[in-house]
């Protein structure tokens, strides 16, 4: 089997997409962009909401393609997206992943019909995928907090992009000549790597002392912004707009540190379950 292409030289561009599901998700959905600094580091040049992209709302039906078209229009980019790529191979009958994210808005037309059907395979069991595990992420993709982004996620945002010839899918779908990666992350995996812990959403003072806490140990991990995008961050009680920077560090640290564990499958479980880069 031939080898995946090689990576880029360098993004140009990372992104962080902290993503809602909600009725309001696009309020609740933020995305950081950032470009990589002469000294090796990461510049924030953007923190907003996805209701506030052109042609966007508040809605999925609104937000989604916009968001959508927001990454289509990155050049040489990386973005990491805060939901679940896949499903445990128990729960995946098609050949490969690319054939899985196709089918799946036809096999699961509905959240709730997402989460009935896995529950019944699974005997109410909630299993986890090994990289879940690797990256010791707090929930199964059909966990009762966690299924309606799963399946807004794939469903809606996803499979539409990895049927485009410009976006690869990590590690499943690696596409010589794409302008647009992206990666599966999960904040609360990153903070664990970054030595973190304690809950920070929240409208109390210690929740603040803790965002303000977690974005200290970003800049000392090499991410730089502003006092504006510092205050923002701060000032998002949801905790969502500080979740889209350790996204974006999240993709910033992996490409950072070793691109090619970006595109590179391990064996047939990383192409079909994929990964979780923290």
């Amino acid at each position: 089997m031939p080898g995946p292409p090689e990576p880029p030289p360098a993004f140009a561009t990372f992104l962080g997409v902290d993503f809602s599901a909600a009725k309001d998700g696009g309020r609740r959905t933020w995305i950081a962009e950032a470009v990589p600094r002469p000294d090796g580091g990461l510049a924030v040049s953007c923190l907003q909401r996805a209701a506030d992209l052109p042609d966007s709302g508040p809605d999925p039906a609104a937000f989604l393609p916009a968001l959508a078209a927001h990454l289509l229009g990155r050049d040489n980019a990386l973005a990491g997206l805060d939901f679940p790529f896949t499903l445990p191979e128990a729960l995946m009958p098609e050949p490969d992943w690319p054939a899985f994210a196709a089918g799946f808005a036809a096999r699961f037309p509905d959240p709730d019909r997402f989460r009935r059907a896995c529950t019944s395979a699974t005997g109410g069991r909630e299993l986890k995928r090994r990289c879940d595990r690797e990256a010791r992420t707090p929930f199964a993709a059909y966990n009762l907090r966690l299924y309606r982004q799963s399946w807004w996620g794939i469903a809606r945002l996803l499979a539409p992009l990895a049927a485009d010839p410009r976006v690869s899918v990590l590690p499943m779908q690696v596409r010589a000549g794409a302008t647009v990666s992206l990666a599966e992350i999960c904040p609360a995996s990153t903070l664990k790597q970054l030595g973190l812990s304690g809950s920070y959403k929240g409208r109390t003072e210690a929740k603040a002392a803790q965002r303000a806490a977690i974005l200290a140990r970003l800049g000392a991990a090499g991410l730089a912004l502003s006092a504006a995008h510092g205050q923002t961050a701060l000032d998002d009680r949801g905790g969502d707009a500080l979740d889209a920077l350790i996204a974006c560090t999240a993709a910033w640290r992996t490409a950072h540190a070793c691109p090619q564990a970006l595109f590179a499958c391990r064996d047939e479980t990383d192409r079909r379950e994929g990964r979780v880069y923290v």
